[in-house]
């Protein structure tokens, strides 16, 4: 299966003069990279965060002023990652996205190194059974999001140049494969699966055969599964889902809990800061389970505008990869918007009770200052390459992507 992207006449194209009536063969100095980034995605992304924020406040208000005495605690850390993460937005949507490519090995060497510093002990924050984070002074950072990153800029400066059966593309699956199978030590097996689902989805683009992609789905699918037999917890979260009355009042609580929420809300909900299930029902009502709170808030309206805001997300991200002059423009903004609309989609799933309890955030609206931060870094790479609208030449090999 060949896809789009990897089309003998788009590689063509970037072989091809700028100006063919000059002779010139690539771009006068200075305009390889110009226009305005995409309006429309950062008015997009920021109304999220905006109403991220005001949900969050919503969500957290009672356990904020229950924990530290202040019901703006967690809107205030949230407030600070938001405008941290906004800063990294816009700066890095004024750089070369193509300079990234150099960063793709550094990173991802930093990341296992992060990674398995979160399985030694007494370097790693553990909270509910699993070992996520590592103290920086009083904050804590998770190298987990840092690794969603290095896997999309990895997978993206290999498949630009080489396709998906050479060697050097499979040395960088082992490296994200290493960096999934510490996640899962952690363990933390919602995030695992948004690393390999970025990989998936950045391999199919490339052309790989559909029949390796469902292979490799079935294959996953049973590691995953004998992952599960093997962890006690892991299995009670399966169990719970398939009937979460079978032990309502422990593994089956926040299913419960969160078809409540939702099935409370009615059409148009109960009103912003009415919702009862955030009132120690709702277990981490904040972050895990805040599409729940805001469905009880603000109803089906509510929910259809968040799927809305996320379809736009989508519409964006793609059109700026289709746009994209390079082919490392073009994998780096499909990873980028495939992770994004995975997570959002798994979070979503696992509110409503259609998939288990996974322990995935909303992205630029859940409650976690290092998911904000990263993400929204992301969507500054995706507008760089929004800017890319000067005719370049590809700078990778281009004969080494032929059969």
């Amino acid at each position: 299966m060949s896809s789009r992207i990897l089309s003998e006449p788009e590689a063509k194209r970037w072989q091809t003069p700028a100006n063919p009536q000059k002779g010139q063969t690539e771009p006068p100095p200075g305009q390889e990279f110009r226009g305005l980034p995409n309006r429309g995605l950062i008015t997009l992304v920021i109304s999220m965060c905006c109403f991220g924020l005001m949900a969050v406040f919503s969500a957290s208000a009672p356990e904020a002023l229950s924990s530290y005495q202040d019901s703006t605690a967690y809107l205030r850390k949230q407030g600070i990652a938001c405008v941290i993460g906004l800063f990294l937005m816009f700066t890095m949507s004024k750089l070369d996205y193509r300079k990234l490519k150099n960063l793709a090995w550094p990173l991802t060497v930093a990341s296992v190194v992060l990674l398995a510093v979160t399985l030694v002990p007494h370097l790693s924050v553990t909270a509910k059974g699993s070992s996520r984070w590592i103290p920086l002074g009083p904050i804590q950072f998770q190298p987990s999001e840092l690794a969603k990153v290095a896997t999309i800029l990895l997978m993206a400066s290999g498949l630009s140049k080489y396709f998906w059966w050479h060697p050097r593309v499979f040395v960088r699956i082992a490296f994200i494969a290493a960096m999934a199978g510490i996640v899962m030590k952690q363990p933390d097996l919602g995030t695992t699966l948004m690393i390999m689902g970025t990989l998936l989805s950045m391999l199919y683009v490339s052309g790989i055969n559909t029949m390796l992609v469902l292979s490799s789905l079935g294959i996953g699918g049973f590691l995953v599964w004998h992952h599960i037999e093997k962890t006690p917890y892991q299995m009670a979260r399966i169990q719970s889902w398939l009937n979460p009355y079978l032990n309502p009042q422990r593994e089956g609580w926040n299913i419960i809990q969160a078809q409540l929420a939702i099935g409370s809300g009615g059409l148009w909900g109960v009103g912003f800061g009415h919702s009862l299930q955030k009132l120690y029902y709702l277990p981490v009502q904040h972050a895990d389970f805040i599409f729940a709170v805001i469905a009880e808030e603000f109803g089906l309206i509510g929910c259809l505008v968040i799927l809305g805001m996320f379809g736009v997300f989508a519409y964006y991200g793609f059109k700026i990869a289709l746009q994209a002059k390079t082919l490392f423009g073009r994998f780096l903004a499909i990873g980028i918007t495939s992770q994004v609309l995975l997570q959002a989609l798994v979070n979503i799933m696992v509110c409503t009770g259609l998939l288990p309890v996974t322990g995935i955030t909303l992205p630029f609206i859940s409650y976690g200052g290092t998911s904000m931060v990263i993400t929204l870094t992301m969507v500054g790479i995706l507008l760089s390459i929004s800017r890319d609208r000067g005719q370049l030449e590809e700078d990778e090999s281009l004969p080494e992507r032929r059969p």
